[in-house]
């Protein structure tokens, strides 16, 4: 690691340097602590470091596809436009990934290959594949879709056959969502979905906006409905139920929320919205998600956007027992297997367990075996570690040194199947009492759907927002924020307030908004619309404090977002500073 400055004021204090490999699981982190600066220390401005030098942490560790691309053959099939694709599995979904592209990549009748690094979201569901119309030919023919798991060798198709185009092919679309199918099964079946919609009976409560929502289940989301064809002409009245078909949707299987906002269009376009049913006519089951609040700017909290949730999900009584299942896996090497007990701890958030003897019966913990035991005990909550024991049977003392070799422990909470991975690859010494042990821990956790649904509880968040003290620091544009979470997004949101000019130089100006948690916060995205005079705008910070549990999240900017200053960008992804 090194710069080529020669100046004093080049002087660089490094403390640490961290190399992750995704593909391993593993970061490497390589302490430093010296100057690389010609007027400090021993006048270098390079370090060599040492991978033996290095400690390490397990990450999570991404998984490579291959994707074939095949564009149709027929006129006018290729396209210069951008592509992004979104993949969705049981465990979880990749943010929207523009594809590369050359030259000569998506042209008529040809095949394009290139490699995805993604979180290990297997097995895959379906896919989105959007283009945004932009570049001399903007309409796409897209044939299918192949992704390869180089891992496992596990091959998914995605057909399409038709066009991706606002002005050909029968769909006049930029979007579609494609079903993953293996060895000829779908993976995702088609379904027709009733939305209901049922505006209160309060004075004032219908609306002439345009309504839209989003639907969110077990497999992604549905995308931006638009609500058009209601069963009455004229839609959102007070009191009224209005009816939508949506068909040949692909089925989010269980549902856990639904976003819904409109466009404030229209001379009252204040709502109130009692509650939304969402039915599956594949699985003949109903979701209800209730609101009974307004979506108005001038009423509740001025918010014209609600997320609700779903109201079906029966919530598990974790306040007594829970089961755990404990499946241990003993390396595949000689020496590794055991014939004497073992024993485990979880090391909970919430509590600790007591101990549980893994006893081993009919020839357990042997070489490369997994063996799973089970367990009640009360709800430890997050299991953050374990405590991993090798002891004799009936207490008898230890004749000779001996080793377990385990290597890696999953434990399952049977209740809401949430799974927790701890990665061992370690020799547990045998002992008589359980006083020796080793502790592990979790590298990777997977949430259930049923885990998530119950987290998905409405919060305040508080937002704010300081503009820089530099000279025309300030904009008049309408603002607009999106935060990410470990739950899923808040959607774009307005940051607005009545009578009050915000966003001025070196003002900090406070938001509340109200959304369904989001669990840990991951990024943001600030933008605005351009729509002023002076609407270039210098963001120094944003501040997100969620109000449920008091912890404030920073995002550091310190950047225009102007389209005549810097990189002339309006908007801006911003990480946490930890």
């Amino acid at each position: 690691l090194g710069h080529n400055g020669v100046t004093p004021e080049s002087c660089w204090l490094v403390d640490e340097l961290s190399v992750a490999v995704p593909t391993k699981g593993i970061k490497y982190i390589f302490p430093c602590k010296c100057w690389l600066a010609k007027d400090r220390g021993d006048g270098l401005t390079a370090r060599l470091f040492n991978v033996l030098d290095s400690s390490t942490i397990n990450i999570i560790r991404k998984v490579i596809y291959s994707v074939t691309v095949v564009t149709g053959d027929t006129q006018y099939a290729g396209t210069d436009t951008n592509i992004f694709l979104t993949v969705y599995g049981a465990n979880g979904s990749t943010e929207e990934m523009l594809l590369p592209k050359n030259e000569d990549r998506f042209e008529r009748g040809q095949e394009d290959t290139f490699s995805l690094e993604i979180d290990d979201i297997a097995p895959l569901k379906k896919i989105r594949v959007r283009i945004d119309g932009t570049g001399s030919r903007p309409d796409w023919f897209l044939d299918r879709i192949l992704m390869r798991n180089l891992t496992t060798e596990e091959v998914y198709l995605f057909t399409y056959e038709n066009w991706l185009s606002k002005t050909k092919g029968p769909k006049r679309t930029k979007v579609c969502e494609l079903a993953a199918v293996v060895d000829e099964e779908d993976m995702v079946e088609k379904t027709t979905y009733i939305i209901q919609v049922q505006t209160s009976d309060v004075g004032g409560a219908g609306t002439d906006a345009n309504v839209f929502v989003i639907v969110f289940g077990e497999y992604g989301d549905t995308g931006t409905l638009p609500l058009k064809e209601s069963t009455n002409r004229n839609k959102f009245e007070r009191k009224m139920k209005d009816v939508f078909r949506f068909p040949d949707m692909l089925s989010l299987g269980e549902l856990s929320k639904i976003r819904v906002w409109h466009d404030n269009k229209g001379p009252a376009p204040g709502w109130h919205l009692e509650y939304i049913d969402v039915k599956d006519e594949a699985m003949d089951q109903t979701f209800r998600f209730p609101c009974d609040r307004w979506l108005a700017k001038s009423e509740d909290d001025g918010q014209i956007m609600r997320e609700l949730a779903c109201a079906n999900n029966d919530s598990v009584d974790l306040s007594d027992k829970t089961k755990y299942e404990i499946a241990t896996t003993t390396a595949n090497t000689e020496d590794a297997s055991t014939s004497e007990n073992a024993w485990i701890v979880l090391e909970g958030r919430k509590a600790r367990s007591k101990e549980f003897v893994l006893e081993n019966k009919k020839k357990k913990f042997l070489c490369g075996a997994t063996d799973t035991f089970e367990f009640s005990s009360k709800h430890v909550g997050e299991i953050a570690g374990i405590c991993l024991g090798h002891i004799t049977k009936d207490g008898k003392k230890v004749k000779s040194e001996a080793f377990w070799h385990a290597m890696e422990v999953v434990v399952t909470e049977k209740e809401l199947g949430n799974k927790y991975f701890f990665h061992c690859d370690a020799q547990i010494p045998l002992a008589a009492k359980k006083d020796q042990f080793l502790t592990f821990e979790c590298y990777k956790s997977i949430e259930s759907f049923a885990s998530k649904v119950r987290n998905l509880v409405p919060v305040k968040y508080e937002i704010i927002v300081i503009t820089g003290d530099v000279k025309n620091a300030g904009t008049d544009a309408n603002v607009f924020i999106t935060i990410y979470g470990v739950n899923g997004d808040s959607g774009k949101r307005h940051l607005r307030q009545k009578f009050r000019n915000l966003f001025e130089r070196g003002r900090t100006d406070r938001f509340v908004l109200e959304m369904l948690d989001l669990g840990e916060l991951l990024r943001i995205k600030v933008e605005h619309d351009n729509s002023s005079s002076s609407c270039g705008w210098f963001l120094e910070c944003v501040e997100v404090t969620n109000t449920a549990n008091s912890v404030t999240t920073i995002f550091q900017c310190g950047k225009w977002l102007d389209t005549h200053k810097a990189d002339g960008q309006i908007q801006r992804v911003l990480y946490p500073r930890y």
